[in-house]
């Protein structure tokens, strides 16, 4: 064979090898193309509060993550892309999430309410596995690249609240509603203190507007900002437990809307028996803190005994008495006590009025007497403010 045709030969040889190796880097993807289609195809479990990387290299590729739930507990789903997070991360990320059985909680691509809402958050109707597909959303689900990030928190339906705390906390989604409980107590009054852009502290740095729902545990309600119930809207809100049952709390945004708008606020309670024993011949400083509040005391009594009520108020008692209140009474037999009247004084009925100071009156049998003290600020149970009342008993 002569020279010219062994060289074309060596160089048709050539050529083949090239054009195969072209052919094989472009067909085979290289090791760390390998390496992220396995991480992209593989569902990956996600631990709490952890973030985990993520990354699309090329069109039509979907992420698939799984979250353990329980039934009732909230979860948030936080997506760290180039639109929400750090700034460091630079694709375009869509989101469906949905129950083992398959169904949605929210489709960004189809009718189930969708999964914009920064973070996303949803309250787990069952306990089981949720799976949260994501994919680059650049202009059509599953198209475009780049690098996002995601993690979940969780927090449980209700949080216990514990007696006089403050506890602090947030609505970062809306459409969460955070849920408290408190341990009802039979015959025990309950005030609900809360702090957020508009009540509380006035130099308060909290965010919020937020609406209560305060409801028994038979479901009816305490009180309800959004219903012909009566509203929470008094700081505090005060009521009374007539059994030991639980009592819930609900919390939501009310910024122009039930569930609308996001921010911080403060929750707490106290508490006080719905009588207290006065003590005879010793001043109780008291107050009155919300409207609607009754203050009741309960002194007993002897037949033929006479005792004498002081009142020490904005109106009645020391010339330069610092109380704040104006205080109306009522003083009235228990029904245990077997009288056939059992109103003594009611300065708001056609019985004898209680304004005298002090007012005197002598027990026709042996019993208790309840005296109902409230502010009486153009109104019975209308006002707030401090006063001091006691009791003296002279024998025949």
């Amino acid at each position: 064979m002569n020279k010219s045709k062994k060289l074309f030969v060596k160089l048709c040889v050539s050529s083949a090898i090239l054009a195969a190796l072209f052919i094989t880097s472009c067909v085979f993807p290289t090791t760390e193309e390998q390496k992220i289609e396995e991480r992209v195809s593989q569902v990956t479990a996600l631990q709490e509060k952890i973030p985990t990387d993520g990354q699309f290299t090329k069109d039509g590729q979907v992420k698939k993550f799984t979250i353990k739930v329980t039934k009732g507990n909230r979860y948030f789903i936080y997506l760290n892309d180039v639109y929400d997070g750090d700034g460091t991360k630079t694709a375009d990320v869509g989101m469906i999430v949905s129950h083992s059985d398959g169904t949605k909680i929210c489709n960004n691509y189809g009718d189930a309410g969708n999964c914009y809402t920064k973070p996303l958050t949803f309250l787990a109707s069952s306990t089981g596995t949720v799976t949260i597909s994501v994919a680059s959303n650049y202009y059509g689900w599953e198209k475009g690249t780049g690098t996002y990030a995601i993690k979940y928190t969780t927090r449980p339906e209700y949080d216990e609240l514990s007696e006089g705390l403050w506890q602090d906390d947030s609505i970062i989604s809306e459409g969460q509603t955070n849920k408290y409980y408190i341990q009802g107590k039979n015959k025990t009054r309950y005030f609900i203190y809360l702090e957020d852009t508009d009540a509380g502290n006035a130099i308060t740095s909290k965010t919020a507007n937020i609406g209560l729902k305060i409801l028994r545990s038979d479901g009816t309600y305490i009180c309800d900002n959004y219903s012909n119930a009566s509203d929470c809207y008094a700081c505090p809100y005060s009521f009374l437990s007539t059994n030991d049952n639980s009592i819930t709390i609900i919390a939501a945004s009310n910024y122009y809307g039930w569930e609308k708008g996001i921010g911080t606020y403060a929750l707490r309670y106290t508490t006080r028996p719905e009588y207290d024993e006065l003590p005879v011949n010793k001043w109780v400083d008291d107050s009155i803190i919300t409207n609607g509040q009754i203050n009741k005391y309960t002194i007993d009594v002897t037949k033929g005994n006479t005792y004498q009520i002081y009142l020490e108020d904005i109106d009645a008692g020391s010339a330069i008495t610092t109380k704040t209140a104006n205080i109306g009474l009522q003083i009235f037999y228990t029904k245990e006590s077997n009288v056939g009247n059992s109103v003594i004084c009611n300065n708001y009925s056609s019985a004898s009025n209680c304004f005298t100071t002090p007012y005197s009156f002598t027990a026709q049998s042996d019993g208790t007497v309840i005296i109902a003290a409230a502010s009486n600020y153009y109104g019975w149970e209308k006002g707030t403010g401090t006063y001091a009342i006691k009791y003296t008993v002279t024998q025949p």
